[in-house]
């Protein structure tokens, strides 16, 4: 019965189950009295809400990383994130290889999936070249941000901050351990004014939302025109939404006294394109988010629900599926009743695919907010609330600050929803659902009115 039961899972449900593994055996190991400064346990919920932010790559915490966990505790949500970043099945896949056990054919499409390759042929000389560029990102980054925090901290407090804050970044996740120089829930703020630092941290947040498919073809084709019409638009959209979001901070906060306002010009341009570029999943802040504007506020929400593009370390539902949905509203389909966009033809499950996500976002979206309302009452205005449930199902991770206040059923609904973010809306519906292809059978067009 029980090998009836692994032969149907797919692999869709392997990488659901593996992600639930981690963050529980995460949870149990952060709520040990050894895992806290103080040495007292913390709360099961608590360590479950820490390790599932940390797997799902997201950043929201109910606890502040450096003030609350010791360095235990610190090195198990470090290496949470890079489990969670790079994904677990990578991660066992790597140990084998290590090793020297041979991967089954099972093991191989499961790894497909995991890494968004349309099948599995190379499948793990795509691994090796994958984990070659995780790490060696995350040593330039580490490189670049060492002399800096050393300046401050020390050699071996400031090489390991380096490396936290290195694979954070590069993770899109957000965690930071400068609690005990910012305050508690301090995040980036007193290094506001160093573009060493930002620079680099931004450099890392990009590289890795842009995916391992986009990475490789930019350095396997460096003239442009070789270049696949997939990476070609995640590198358009990213542009677009970091130059498009940084003017737009610096409109709209440039002489706002609690952001941007308080800086020089050359910090205010530097922070208002780290602003543009952390809000679409990376989770560090320079700046109070609460004393934003509302008009920013909103931008952030756009931003944050956009995120990153596909097999990559961001959330979001994506810049490809926005691009799709934008073609979808503004450009007229063919003879044919096919979309065409350079040339080539947008399939139809590819246009199909890209308004269920976002559509099953919007859902989510609106139920979250709506239960959470019911559940805090008048404890938090209604942008607050939309803000964390946006930032938590984008796997993003900057707060208006109201996470640790939550009601335990509302951190309950924000940890699924950083669950259901990195999973993947689709990737869900896919296990629960578990849908069998239906008969090509020809039916007779309906006379169905909208708009």
């Amino acid at each position: 019965m029980a090998q009836i039961q692994r032969k149907r899972l797919n692999p869709a449900t392997k990488i659901v189950i593996s992600f639930l593994a981690v963050i529980f055996v995460g949870a149990i190991l952060l709520s040990l009295p050894i895992a806290s400064n103080s040495g007292q346990w913390t709360s099961f919920f608590d360590s479950l809400f820490t390790s599932t932010s940390a797997v799902c790559v997201t950043g929201l915490i109910v606890k502040d990383t450096a003030l609350h966990f010791s360095l235990f505790g610190q090195i198990i949500i470090l290496c949470l994130i890079q489990i969670g970043g790079i994904g677990f099945i990578t991660v066992t896949s790597l140990m084998f290889l290590i090793i020297g056990k041979r991967i089954k054919y099972t093991s191989r499409l499961t790894l497909q999936e995991s890494l968004n390759k349309d099948n599995n042929q190379g499948i793990i000389k795509h691994l090796k070249h994958v984990l070659l560029l995780v790490f060696t990102v995350e040593l330039l980054g580490f490189l670049f941000l060492a002399p800096s925090f050393i300046e401050v901290y020390g050699v071996a407090d400031g090489l390991y901050k380096s490396l936290f804050i290195s694979v954070s970044a590069f993770c899109n996740a957000g965690f930071d351990i400068l609690g005990a120089t910012g305050g508690e829930f301090g995040s980036l703020a007193p290094f506001a004014d160093n573009s060493l630092i930002l620079i680099p941290i931004m450099f890392l947040i990009v590289v890795g939302g842009l995916g391992y498919i986009v990475i490789f073809d930019v350095l396997g084709n460096l003239k442009r025109k070789s270049m696949s019409l997939h990476s070609k638009i995640v590198l358009w959209m990213t542009g677009i939404l970091i130059f498009g979001g940084a003017i737009l901070y610096m409109a709209l906060e440039w002489n706002n006294p609690e952001t941007l306002g308080k800086f020089g010009v050359w910090d205010k341009v530097v922070n208002a394109f780290f602003q543009s570029v952390t809000t679409r999943t990376a989770g560090f802040s320079t700046i109070d988010q609460s004393l934003l504007r509302s008009s920013s506020l909103l931008l952030t929400c756009i931003l944050m629900f956009i995120g990153g593009s596909p097999a990559s370390t961001a959330g979001g539902v994506k810049t490809t599926t926005i691009f799709v949905l934008l073609l979808v509203i503004f450009k007229k389909t063919n003879s044919k009743g096919d979309l065409v966009y350079k040339k080539k033809r947008i399939i139809n499950s590819v246009i199909r695919k890209s308004l269920r996500v976002i559509l099953l976002a919007f859902i989510l979206i609106a139920t979250s907010v709506f239960t959470i309302c019911l559940i805090e009452g008048e404890n938090f205005s209604i942008i607050e609330v939309i803000y964390e449930v946006v930032s938590a199902i984008s796997t993003v991770g900057t707060s208006m600050g109201i996470t640790p206040h939550l009601q335990l059923a509302s951190k309950a609904i924000i940890t699924i929803l950083m669950f259901v973010g990195r999973v993947g809306t689709i990737t869900l519906t896919v296990v629960f659902l578990n849908k069998e292809r239906v008969n090509d059978i020809e039916y007779p067009d309906s006379k169905l009115m909208v708009g």
